[in-house]
């Protein structure tokens, strides 16, 4: 099973990233003159499938990455596991004698 490690990564008004060393309020205000605030916020997952909508809070990004693993390991416990199968055969439970 395919890991998804979600990614949110905080844009400027200018669609610049904005790098985590970058000093701002909790409303994205920069606490540097001359900077700009933080903007939005943008999640993507590790399997290249999805990306969020820009959002205004990290928090709700988080969300949406959440809710994205969450469907993705869903989706996959549902597809046919071939290991009982394999066993089986290793086994000779089902052999053909």
């Amino acid at each position: 099973m395919p890991r998804h490690s979600i990614t949110v990564t905080a844009y400027h008004s200018d669609d610049t990233v904005c790098p985590s060393a970058h000093q701002h309020t909790r409303t994205g205000k920069p606490l540097t003159e001359g900077r700009a605030g933080r903007d939005h916020f943008i999640s993507t997952c590790s399997c290249t499938t999805w990306t969020s909508n820009p959002s205004s809070t990290k928090n709700y990004d988080i969300a949406q990455g959440r809710h994205h693993r969450a469907a993705q390991q869903q989706a996959e416990s549902r597809s046919p596991s071939k290991g009982p199968a394999v066993l089986r055969k290793l086994l000779r439970l089902d052999a053909d004698d």
